[in-house]
């Protein structure tokens, strides 16, 4: 068992051994719970949202239409289902 310290600002340095385990690098995220009385972490894996060419033309239209609304529109669901709906 090898022990970390909480420092400053809530911040944990993972031991080098388990770095190189799981082949960690720089910038890597980590998805947070905790279970019992155990911190867990697991490794995240991102991956960039590839809009297809009709979804970018509707995009397109959007900025189109909206360009001096100023309408405020958030990525996710919502934002999909808007430009499905048009």
């Amino acid at each position: 068992m090898t022990l970390a310290k909480l420092k400053e600002k809530n911040q944990v340095t993972i031991p080098v051994a388990v770095v190189k385990k799981l082949g960690l690098k720089d910038n890597t995220l980590f998805e947070v719970d905790v279970e019992e009385n155990y911190i867990k972490l697991m490794p995240v894996v991102t991956v960039p949202l590839i809009y297809s060419e009709p979804e970018l033309e509707k995009i397109d239209a959007i900025v189109e239409k909206e360009k001096k609304s100023a309408r405020e529109l958030k990525s996710g669901k919502s934002f999909s289902n808007y430009i499905n709906n048009l």
